[in-house]
């Protein structure tokens, strides 16, 4: 349990710095991909992406958790 607690934290540490910290492909110039993506814009929708399956996770951990509890009761 405390081993899963610090997982979700490290892993929402890690996120919030990906997305707080400007990357150096972030800022200045941009550069396109396959022509019409612009690499920042790509990021930002792979980091969402991130987000949400992680936030996914974390909920079903969170679900199984009170299951199991509720069961012992």
């Amino acid at each position: 349990k405390s081993m899963k607690h610090k997982l979700i934290g490290t892993i929402f540490a890690v996120l919030f710095l990906l997305a707080f910290l400007p990357l150096p492909f972030t800022e200045g110039e941009q550069t396109m991909l396959f022509g019409w993506l612009p690499a920042t814009l790509a990021y930002w929708w792979v980091l969402m992406v991130v987000n949400l399956v992680f936030v996914l996770w974390v909920c079903k951990s969170f679900v199984k958790h009170a299951n199991e509890e509720e069961e012992k009761e």
